[in-house]
């Protein structure tokens, strides 16, 4: 008794010291020096000059805590002995780089893990060169970035600093979220992402995918010109779209370009496969969306090399030295497998784990240490043979190589074998069960179950609630017509006001549904044009219109997530327009509807009828929203309708009428309807149209402000 309370004292004593020689570091820093040791970073901790941390320190960062440099920054370790760790269950965040300073940020030979988002360089940022190599960034949580290079500040002056950027020789292993390049052309930003180990890296997203479900992407716009991003020798293995709703593997996902640029060179990269078919699977560029630049990858390496941290690229089954298939269905053991690495490895604490179901539907699983003898094939291929087998009963599961490090003693991500059927097996069991649960609760209070689905059909169901989907908007602005009674430049016409409200429904992750229903008046005269010939015509009109019209939209930024590190998220669309019109003019003081006074002709000639005052039509659409909370945005939308009708101004491809005929067959104001059919009383030539042949028909534009929310969570 006495011995057990002399260790529980000692225990706490030893605990206590260790607490005790903590530095807990916070405020607002000139210059900070963090040195050798242990420390604790619980808020925000601001410097505005110099960061400088030293090798051997170690920091842990509790949320919300985040150091934030508007200096220089220079974190050299040794060996990987700079360690920046969230804490567990309380992760902090990361580093965050900030500001306009002519200095430098060196961060080398550091650990980055457990954090939220390990570094991000903020908009507006500059310095004169970044270095980031020979670093770990492993098991990040956060599902934003791992890196975010946001774009500095834009400079018309060429000659000003720019920022060059080197990203390379880092592992990038076990984390939930992309790297991500604001622009990968750029005026101002010279980006080198050379000689990487990108492994086996989750991004989450949904099942469709898309330019952001990729471990690395970015922007490639055409009218940026002078710097064009390197991206060079780096391996890209085992990186894969989790799907947010059912916690299943859904796609390879390595590379997404968008952008106006027709071409982007990757060359020179390992993609985790040596034939093109396996590559293309991860890249997200002109193959998928043919609005995206083409990555061009070939000529690619078929291995990677020695130069970039050590992984392990290939796995092979050792009875047939054919390499696992992502889509392996483990059911029956396997005898043995051949590591197949960049580097050596050292194998000497290395563990393999046996994860399977004890049944065909329940949930209960065991997870079984094998054991294995090592056989050395050459300097960078291993072969463990399995010399203690499981899984009499044939359940699906999955093999784990575990606890691999390099012969320097540096991490080497975990090798897996049958999980992505595993994780689909797992979520039907998921299913099976609730369905069981749910059957007995209703049993319990004599309640009669519902048919239940088939498993297909509760798999397709479980998304997010529909009523989550709807989103309610107010706009405001200007409209400008543009048919035939206007100026050829668009600022030379009269404007009108806009009001509005809008209903939109999210179909999928980057594609949604809106009804817009608008309230304006149209209005403009010849006298606005710079053509002597629309000025000697001298016709006018006004009109308030009513449309009813419906939309389908392309989302750029996938909207049904929110993070606030895309709150700008940019839309294009197309929709069809129902208008309700009724051109008027004045005449002496008094204004007329020209539709009922037949100022085409129209009464004059039998054959010919008033035209409708209901038109249709369809637009395009660009829309830019910014993010301001979960439910709630603004932003700013520009439209160009195109009606059907050439009568939105009453000017359509009428002959002038005879004045006579004109005075003879109007029943009502037949001077009001002479003088509208032809104001300035100008000599016509006979069969002259009253409007331009080059314009058949009228368009007008919209632009304006809104205000969105979503009205459920």
């Amino acid at each position: 008794m006495l011995k057990r309370i002399f260790f529980i004292f000692l225990t706490i004593f030893f605990g206590y010291f260790s607490y005790a020689q903590q530095d807990t570091i916070s405020g607002n820093h000139s210059s900070l020096l963090i040195k050798n040791g242990t420390h604790v970073i619980k808020s925000v901790v601001t410097v505005t000059k110099s960061l400088t941390i030293e090798a051997g320190a170690k920091i842990e960062l509790i949320e919300p805590g985040v150091i934030v440099c508007e200096g220089t920054v220079d974190i050299l370790g040794v060996d990987n002995n700079i360690e920046l760790r969230g804490k567990k269950n309380a992760e902090g965040i990361g580093l965050i780089i900030k500001g306009i300073d002519p200095g430098k940020v060196l961060i080398s030979n550091a650990v980055f893990t457990n954090l939220q988002m390990p570094l991000f360089f903020d908009f507006g940022w500059e310095r004169s060169e970044v270095k980031i190599n020979e670093n770990r960034f492993i098991k990040n949580i956060g599902k934003v970035s791992i890196i975010q290079v946001l774009n500095p500040p834009f400079n018309f002056n060429s000659d000003t600093l720019f920022n060059n950027l080197v990203i390379s020789n880092n592992l990038f292993a076990d984390n939930n979220a992309a790297i991500y390049f604001e622009d990968l052309k750029s005026d101002h930003l010279k980006i080198e992402f050379v000689n990487n180990s990108i492994v086996n890296n989750t991004i989450y997203g949904f099942k469709n995918y898309n330019i952001s479900t990729n471990v690395l992407y970015g922007r490639v716009d055409q009218f940026y010109t002078k710097y064009s991003a390197k991206i060079e020798g780096n391996s890209f293995v085992g990186n894969y779209l989790m799907d947010n709703l059912s916690d299943t593997i859904v796609h390879s996902a390595n590379l997404g370009l968008y952008g106006t640029e027709k071409l982007f060179n990757v060359k020179g990269n390992y993609w985790g496969g040596v034939t093109a078919d396996k590559v293309v699977k991860g890249l997200y560029d002109q193959n998928i969306n043919y609005t995206s630049p083409k990555a061009e990858f070939e000529p690619w390496i078929n291995e990677p090399n020695n130069i970039v941290p050590t992984h392990i690229y290939s796995l092979k089954n050792a009875a047939t030295d054919v390499e696992f298939a992502d889509t392996l269905v483990v059911k029956e053991p396997v005898k043995g497998f051949v590591l197949i690495s960049n580097k050596p490895l050292d194998l000497s604490k290395s563990v393999i784990n046996y994860t399977y179901f004890l049944d065909d539907t329940s949930l209960k699983k065991t997870d079984t240490t094998l054991s294995f003898d090592i056989q050395a094939v050459n300097a960078t291929t291993n072969k463990l043979n399995v010399t203690r087998q499981v899984n009499a009963t044939k359940k699906i599961g999955f093999y784990t190589i575990s606890n691999l490090l390099d012969v320097n003693k540096n991490y080497v991500s975990d090798a897996k074998v049958g999980y992505a059927s595993y994780l689909l097996d797992l979520r039907k069991r998921k299913i099976l069960d609730e369905i069981i649960r749910n059957r007995k609760a209703a049993d319990t209070v004599k309640i009669i179950p519902k048919e239940l689905d088939s498993i297909k059909n509760q798999f397709q169901k479980i998304e997010a609630p529909q009523k989550s989907r709807f989103e309610f908007g107010l706009f405001g602005g200007g409209t400008i017509f543009t048919g035939t009674i206007s100026n050829a430049n668009i600022f030379n016409n009269e404007m009108n006001m806009l009001f509005g409200f809008n209903v939109n429904y999210t179909l999928y992750s980057n594609l949604s549904a809106s009804l817009y229903v608008s309230s304006s008046k149209l209005s403009n005269s010849d006298y606005n044009a710079s053509s002597n010939d629309q000025i000697a015509r001298g016709m006018s009109f006004s009109t308030s219109i009513l449309s009813i019209s419906p939309s389908i939209n392309y989302d750029y930024i996938d909207n049904r997530l929110y993070t606030k590190a895309r709150r700008i998220r940019p839309s294009v669309g197309f929709g069809l327009d129902l208008v309700s019109f009724n051109p008027t003019g004045l005449y002496k003081g008094k204004e007329y509807n020209l539709q009922t006074l037949g100022t085409g002709g129209q009464f004059i000639d039998s054959t010919k009828a008033p035209y409708s005052l209901m038109a249709l039509g369809y637009f395009f659409n660009l829309k830019l929203k910014y993010q301001l909370s979960r439910l709630n945005s603004v932003g700013i939308l520009l439209s160009f309708h195109k009606s059907m009708s050439d009568y939105l101004d009453d000017v359509g491809p009428d002959e002038y009428p005879d004045v006579n005929a004109l005075l003879k067959k109007t029943k009502t104001d037949p001077d009001a309807a002479v003088y509208f059919s032809n104001p300035t009383s100008r000599y016509i030539n006979k069969g002259q149209l009253r409007n331009s042949p080059t314009k058949p028909t009228d368009s007008f534009i919209t632009f304006g402000f809104f205000y969105s929310r979503r009205l459920f969570k």
